[in-house]
């Protein structure tokens, strides 16, 4: 990702310049180049331009998933070394889809007037419902510029897209691995991003409707089942009775669906095909890291990531890994235990134990990397990092181990 499709028309004054030096600098010139906040920005700003081409030519959902990849690989840019950096993004720029030959000349419009706000938000929701890109352009490009009206727009963004299900949620994938990548970026290569987004959610189809049940499930002894249990035995009324019983509080619902499928997955559920199953992971992770909405918009959501965590439903659990209990006796004893294998269950436990997490995701990225960055990889391992915090709780330590499952096993 050196270089990517460097289109003139999108490329802000100096980002092609700084792009070239980053391709042909030296290990030693592109440490000092990223040791310099000013100029990390020009070059995060230039990535998100340079790779707009891509983004605006990618039609499916598995050239989507390597654009979700590669803001994720953005958006943790600046905890990798500048030489493992420059490697991923290489391996990133191969994988994605032949660059648009040719953008809308909207993408190249002035900033429109700035409006009062509330002209401004309701202008932003109707030209994102019509398909508007000649309005919502220069609206955009105008919107980045005030900071109270960007925030509107990261806010519309994330309500209008979270609840859609299609291909495991991958509209609200793409937005929260851009927001944590662009959201600080100057206004046009913000702008730029946020087109791209909406360009992807107008050709992706919509997902299943859900309907949501008013009320909460009566008490029951089915609705006293763990969500696990009734995922692995495929119980939908027991499922969903525990998910109406949770209905009030829809974000900790989410809370407890994401653990079911952290567990589901190191019980080695979910089907032979894991990139469903990292969409779902990082989908409910990213869910819980969106901006805060109207209980009924959050139970909307919810049921509508229940009803597609449940289309995972039914396994038996495989006996090459140990079952919780053992992980979790492992866990205690770790500080105490010989230093383990590489990559098996236990080395992530161990590195934990031992203060060394950070340097174990760096190895794992490093691994990632020299196995040419498996689709859903970068996705998964900044969610997986992150999820700890989300989560809280007496689990938050389970979720390297989503990763050991799914890629290092």
């Amino acid at each position: 990702m050196a270089g990517f499709g460097l289109d003139e028309g999108v490329l802000t004054p100096g980002s092609r310049e700084i792009l070239e030096y980053w391709r042909s600098a030296s290990v030693a010139e592109r440490e000092i180049l990223w040791a310099d906040s000013a100029q990390r920005l020009v070059l995060r700003a230039a990535w998100q331009q340079s790779l707009l081409p891509h983004w605006w030519a990618a039609a499916d959902a598995q050239a989507l998933q390597i654009v979700a990849d590669t803001l994720a690989l953005l958006a943790d840019a600046e905890s990798l070394p500048p030489a493992l950096l420059a490697t991923a993004l290489q391996v990133q720029e191969a994988s994605l889809v032949k660059p648009a030959a040719v953008l809308p000349a909207a993408l190249r419009s002035e900033a429109a007037n700035p409006m009062p706000l509330d002209m401004e938000a309701d202008t932003f929701a109707k030209a994102i419902e019509d398909g508007d890109l000649e309005t919502l352009a220069p609206l955009l490009f105008s919107m980045a510029e005030d900071e109270n009206a960007r925030r509107i727009v990261l806010t519309r963004l994330a309500r209008r897209l979270a609840d859609d299900n299609h291909a495991q949620g991958l509209r609200t994938i793409l937005y929260g691995q851009w927001h944590d990548a662009a959201a600080n970026l100057p206004a046009r290569p913000f702008s730029l991003g946020a087109l791209a987004l909406l360009q992807s959610h107008w050709q992706l189809p919509a997902g299943v409707a859900v309907v949501v049940p008013e009320g909460r499930a009566s008490r029951e002894q089915a609705t006293d089942k763990p969500l696990l249990h009734a995922l692995r035995e495929r119980d939908l009324p027991a499922f969903m009775g525990r998910i109406r019983a949770l209905g009030d509080q829809p974000l900790d619902a989410i809370r407890q669906l994401f653990l079911t499928v952290t567990l589901m997955i190191i019980e080695g559920g979910g089907g032979t095909d894991p990139l469903p199953l990292i969409r779902l992971y990082v989908w409910l992770g990213t869910l819980l890291a969106l901006p805060h909405r109207s209980l009924r918009q959050a139970r909307k959501v919810l049921f509508s990531a229940a009803a597609t965590t449940f289309g995972f439903a039914g396994w038996q659990r495989q006996e090459d890994w140990p079952d919780f209990s053992t992980l979790a006796a492992y866990r205690e004893r770790a500080a105490t235990e010989p230093v383990p294998a590489p990559w098996s269950w236990q080395s992530a436990l161990y590195a934990a134990a031992a203060d060394a997490g950070p340097q174990w995701w760096l190895q794992v990225a490093e691994r990632g990397v020299a196995q040419g960055c498996p689709a859903g990889f970068w996705s998964l391992w900044r969610t997986a990092q992150r999820a700890g915090s989300l989560t809280g709780g007496p689990l938050a330590w389970i979720h390297p181990l989503v990763v050991t499952r799914l890629y290092l096993d």
